[in-house]
């Protein structure tokens, strides 16, 4: 189930509403979407004020061809992408085999790696599992998470995708395929058996720090 709830139509350019209607309305949306996209609440808290703040620097000259949540989606989309590949820069290359052991204490332990497939079925109930989805989504690449997360969480459109991310509606869709078939594989035997059909985006809210 969508998150965010969009108008279907918007004031246009010729009567743009207040800035600061925008930022109520769509602050919540921004930061959930920026949130599950870096996974780290201090990044994404971060991002989504540099996210209005380049609206805030841009609004006089957004002339209303797209609705104006699309156009704040895309600045944090790109902000997103920015931010993806200055921490590749930043970060250093380490190359790990997952067969190799771990070295505790000067003895050799073997590596222990997450499998949520099979995962206890204490697990895989109300906040466990709504962590199990947040860390099946951040295994996705950066391309496959922003469309699964615009689509099936924020419950944009097709199209309105294809504007945010800059692609084609048919590439749009098959990286949705991809993501969809990924996460399922996933966390597949972890869902309800009248889960299984739906596609499990839907973490809960990360709470927002009060200022």
């Amino acid at each position: 189930m969508a998150e965010t709830q969009h108008p279907s139509t918007e004031t246009t350019a010729t009567a743009l509403p207040p800035f600061e209607v925008l930022f109520t309305r769509y602050e919540k949306g921004i930061f959930n979407l920026i949130y599950r996209m870096v996974g780290d609440f201090e990044d994404a808290t971060d991002l989504t004020s540099q996210t209005f703040l380049h609206a805030l620097r841009a609004y006089d000259r957004f002339r209303g061809e797209a609705q104006a949540y699309t156009w704040l989606y895309r600045i944090a989309v790109n902000l997103c992408k920015n931010h993806f590949r200055k921490r590749d820069r930043e970060a250093r290359v380490e190359v790990i085999s997952l067969d190799a052991p771990v070295i505790a204490d000067g003895e050799e332990m073997e590596r222990d790696i997450v499998d949520f497939s099979h995962a206890p079925e204490r697990m895989i109930e109300g906040h466990d599992l709504q962590e199990c989805i947040q860390q099946a989504i951040m295994g996705l690449s950066a391309d496959l998470r922003t469309v699964i997360l615009l689509r099936d969480v924020q419950g944009l459109s097709y199209q309105e995708v294809a504007q945010i991310t800059n692609c084609s509606v048919e590439a749009v869709k098959s990286r949705i395929f991809r993501a969809r078939g990924h996460l399922r594989k996933v966390l597949g035997p972890q869902l309800r058996p009248q889960d299984a059909d739906e596609t499990p985006t839907t973490p809960s809210d990360p709470a927002r720090r009060t200022t």
